[in-house]
């Protein structure tokens, strides 16, 4: 009896925990790769522009963070955007642990000319 009583209470942490994290890593993933599709295909944007994108996009994937916290370069045909943000995930009830998400993503060149 006890013993199944620890196991439920194990099983209950795990679930706990994969609720609470589990969306913070789906947006960072969802996220990531909308940037890397921006900064693949900048097209004749300006770095301000592709900033702008990538702040709308954090506000479509509910990631915080500002203008300043976002680097676009631009290299011929290929952008470069950097970012990072904290995130407070709850492990356990109650217990917040810091998170660094970092987005640092280089565009990839077009292959065979656009064929």
């Amino acid at each position: 009896m006890l013993r199944n009583l620890v196991r439920l209470v194990v099983l209950a942490l795990v679930v706990h925990a994969a609720v609470r994290i589990g969306p913070e890593f789906w947006h960072y993933l969802q996220f990531k790769d909308a940037v890397t599709e921006v900064a693949s295909y900048p097209g004749r944007k300006t770095p301000d522009q592709l900033r702008d994108r990538v702040l709308q996009l954090a506000t479509e994937h509910q990631v915080p963070i500002g203008a300043e916290d976002v680097t676009v370069t631009r290299e011929g045909n290929r952008a470069f955007v950097s970012t990072a943000w904290t995130a407070q995930l709850e492990y356990l009830p109650t217990r917040f642990y810091p998170y660094d998400f970092i987005v640092d993503v280089e565009g990839r060149p077009e292959r065979f000319n656009g064929f």
